[in-house]
């Protein structure tokens, strides 16, 4: 897990789990948030597994987005890539 506080932003914390991210309610994976994204744009949803947790706390809420490796924000990626 790596933290990053940016005193102009969120806290931001960023999960990696190489199996992907269970739904809360434990009925699948979590798809890639991007795929809303991707919706409104037209292009396809993305079928890659969501192994990447980001965590934002803006203090009075958190968000939380799932992302495969290749829909990970560029400012979330992590300093070294993780081993398979």
């Amino acid at each position: 897990m790596d933290a990053i506080h940016d005193h102009d932003g969120p806290e931001v914390r960023i999960f990696h789990r190489p199996a992907g991210w269970v739904l809360p309610d434990y009925t699948d994976l979590a798809d890639c948030t991007t795929n809303y994204h991707r919706a409104q744009d037209g292009r396809p949803a993305c079928t890659g597994i969501a192994v990447w947790k980001v965590v934002e706390d803006h203090g009075m809420h958190l968000t939380i987005g799932f992302y495969c490796d290749a829909d990970l924000p560029a400012e979330h990626q992590p300093a070294t890539t993780p081993a398979v």
